[in-house]
């Protein structure tokens, strides 16, 4: 009724979320489409620089991300902190919307304000089947955040064994240390994360790599049971 007394379609709210935004956050799927074939502008943002394909992908509403995906939504398109939808599909931990944006193309290393790209984020949040998922389709394992750390740095400090595995499998680098001169195996020493520890030391991990401000290495925070 709205629609055909030639309402905007694409009037925002105070907030900035535009109809069709705010029927992607939350799962409408058939009103999605109604807008779309009502020329709602696909490419519009909600504060904070949220797109409606950015909003489907966090709230994990596969039918809506298809209808955004078909009708040639940015799928790189980024927040205002430039973080993308896959971005934020893989932090969510979105497996079938993190394949879709894959299979489209999306830039499985493009990164945020911070350098932290959409397999580091799945590293953090200790979304295994993402990582692999990541890494089978060229995203870079090595690469460092701006604050110097690593996808296996960042696992090793949350204690997911999942996730190291994953990255051991894909000859990630066992001793590279962060900004700080901290390797992945002072970060599960200081943990405590005992099977880490024993999978990067049967991984020839370098117990003696890597000194922290000039003092501590990995072995010495070695929990004594792991001996």
């Amino acid at each position: 009724m709205l629609i055909k007394k030639n309402v905007d379609i694409n009037k925002c709210s105070i907030t900035g979320e535009s109809p069709l935004y705010i029927a992607c956050q939350n799962g409408h799927t058939e009103v999605v489409q109604m807008l779309i074939n009502h020329k709602a502008n696909i490419h519009k943002c909600g504060d904070p620089g949220k797109s409606s394909l950015y909003i489907a992908c966090q709230t994990g509403h596969i039918e809506v991300v298809k209808i955004l995906i078909n009708n040639k939504a940015d799928f790189n398109k980024c927040n205002d902190n430039d973080e993308s939808p896959l971005y934020v599909a893989s932090h969510a931990g979105n497996t079938k919307i993190v394949q879709m944006l894959i299979n489209n193309m999306a830039d499985c290393n493009k990164c945020n304000d911070n350098d932290e790209s959409p397999l580091y984020i799945a590293c953090y949040a200790g979304n295994t089947e993402i990582v692999q998922m990541l890494s089978n389709n060229k995203a870079d394992i090595n690469k460092f955040t701006d604050k110097g750390t690593s996808r296996l740095h960042i696992a090793c400090q949350e204690g997911h064994t999942e996730v190291v595995q994953v990255l051991l499998n894909n000859n990630v680098d066992i001793n590279k240390c962060d900004d700080k001169k901290v390797s992945p195996l002072f970060f599960a020493c200081m943990m405590g994360h005992h099977e880490i520890i024993q999978m990067l030391i049967k991984r020839t991990a370098d117990i003696n790599k890597c000194i922290y401000n000039g003092a501590f290495t990995s072995v010495y925070r070695l929990p004594e049971r792991i001996y």
